[in-house]
């Protein structure tokens, strides 16, 4: 039986999957060890919970509001979620982060938002989950004052951005555009990267791999990553999965 990885970053809890669920998680324990379930707001809440209570030794929820969900009633959302916060087992605070991508004119708000839930990742001792698309600059300012950890996730950038991060201390998630053929940029940043710094991800349904590409994307795919890791760094697919899942492990303190 080929290794499993573990997923650190998979909505599987959308309505992509509704229908096909059980079909879905079959495919992933087919891949995966665990696979790590990034909040949205507080409406998406509910489904998280379901798939962690389903599967308590394979789903592992997080907990955060997404910058793209951040509007003029994040506070009311923040704490909706507060009171959630000591009825589960949560890994990790997220998704969390800015989106400079997607709506510019929230930005305040955005920064707002990340800098509450840092604060509270930092008192509790759990990392963060971090999206920061066209922001990491702004994402690094932001998170400065505070001891903590965590995946910058969907890592698509050149090494000198991958190397602010790391030097900040955190994990960057690398998922399927790692397959895409003119993600030279990002080519060159893994092969640069140091694996002990790694995490695997697919972010489902989203950004699904070669050979899946422009299909909707599922956990039971991570091993393509893996494989295109593994060439790209010139070692082992086996090598990739074990040293990806220990940092997994290490970083979301997994019972997997």
């Amino acid at each position: 039986m080929a290794p499993r990885g573990i997923d650190t970053h998979a909505h599987l809890f959308l309505s992509d999957f509704a229908q096909d669920i059980e079909a879905v998680t079959h495919r992933a324990k087919g891949a995966c060890l665990a696979v790590l379930l990034p909040n949205l707001d507080l409406h998406t809440l509910p489904a998280v919970i379901q798939l962690m209570q389903r599967e308590p030794d394979f789903y592992f929820g997080m907990i955060g509001l997404h910058p793209t969900h951040v509007k003029a009633d994040f506070h009311e959302q923040l704490q909706g979620l507060e009171a959630q916060l000591h009825s589960y087992p949560w890994v990790a605070i997220g998704e969390v982060g800015i989106d400079l991508y997607h709506d510019r004119s929230t930005y305040e708000l955005q920064r707002e938002a990340l800098d509450l839930q840092a604060k509270r990742a930092a008192q509790l001792h759990l990392p963060l989950s971090i999206h920061f698309r066209e922001a990491l600059d702004q994402t690094l300012e932001t998170l400065r004052p505070y001891e903590v950890k965590g995946v910058f996730h969907c890592f698509t950038g050149s090494y000198e951005e991958a190397k602010k991060i790391l030097d900040a201390g955190f994990y960057v998630g690398i998922g399927g555009v790692i397959t895409y053929k003119n993600a030279t940029a990002l080519h060159e940043a893994v092969r640069k990267i140091p694996l002990e710094q790694i995490v695997l991800e697919t972010d489902s349904p989203y950004l699904a791999p070669v050979p899946m590409r422009g299909k909707r994307n599922e956990s039971s795919y991570l091993p393509y990553i893996a494989r295109a890791v593994a060439e790209l760094k010139g070692i082992s697919v086996g090598n990739v999965i074990e040293k990806t899942t220990l940092n997994a492990q290490t970083l979301f303190r997994l019972p997997v």
